[in-house]
């Protein structure tokens, strides 16, 4: 049958929270580059491609792979720093909408969560836009992956400040070694994005979500807030305001 609606997912998260392997599980081969180095991290928001099949309708996904979260600024040679601020640039300039978040945590990070940077996305997008927890590096989990949120679940909900959220428990690993884990971690993904087109909720205009954001908590200087809080150039910005 004749493709339905696109759908646009955001993959946000801290550095090495497992971002690219999100990607590759999702596209089915290995298009973003994998690291937990923040040095080779991705440094801009990449748009990839592909598509899943929803009862008998196919529907191009478009993932934007989010940079910026806790990225390395560029500083002295001498000094460190890290941002909350997001690349979204590229998502606005594609005047994309957004269907859904996939924000992910690794799991090992349970004891020091990225509290401040869930909270800078869900600040931004949380009233409009579906944010989902991707808990990753889950391939040495004994039996089912289901089981760390089971032992786990109600902690990162009371760390995070959420109620009852949507989430998946994956490997990024794609090996032989774990190849049932990551067949399993795909179809959990697809699964939350086949729930996405079938609930037949209207995607969202990044723009006026960034617009809002902006006019309540740009204060008198709303352009140079949008260009820094988003890594937007000047002339995308002034559309913010």
């Amino acid at each position: 049958m004749a493709g339905g609606r696109d759908l646009n997912v955001l993959v946000m998260g801290e550095v090495g929270s497992g971002k690219s392997s999100v990607v590759n599980l999702l596209v089915g081969k290995e298009v973003a580059k994998v690291s937990s180095d923040a040095g080779a991290c991705t440094l801009r928001t990449v748009k990839h491609e592909t598509t899943i099949q929803v009862q008998e309708t196919w529907t191009t996904v478009h993932i934007w792979e989010v940079a910026g979260l806790n990225q390395p600024e560029e500083v002295a040679a001498n000094d460190s720093g890290t941002t909350l601020d997001m690349d979204l640039g590229p998502i606005l300039k594609a005047k994309a909408s957004i269907d859904i978040i996939l924000f992910c945590m690794q799991s090992s990070r349970l004891k020091n969560a990225p509290k401040q940077i869930f909270e800078s996305v869900n600040k931004v997008f949380g009233r409009c836009v579906a944010i989902v927890l991707v808990i990753t590096n889950l391939e040495r989990e004994k039996e089912n992956m289901e089981n760390w949120w089971d032992r786990n679940g109600e902690r990162v909900r009371r760390v995070l400040g959420l109620g009852e959220t949507e989430h998946a428990c994956i490997t990024g690993l794609q090996d032989a070694k774990y190849e049932a884990k990551s067949t399993e971690s795909r179809t959990s993904l697809v699964s939350i994005l086949e729930g996405r087109c079938s609930s037949h909720q209207d995607s969202v205009s990044l723009e006026s979500v960034l617009k809002d954001h902006v006019r309540q908590n740009g204060g008198y200087h709303k352009k140079s807030y949008a260009m820094k809080r988003f890594k937007l150039d000047a002339a995308t910005a002034k559309r913010l305001v």
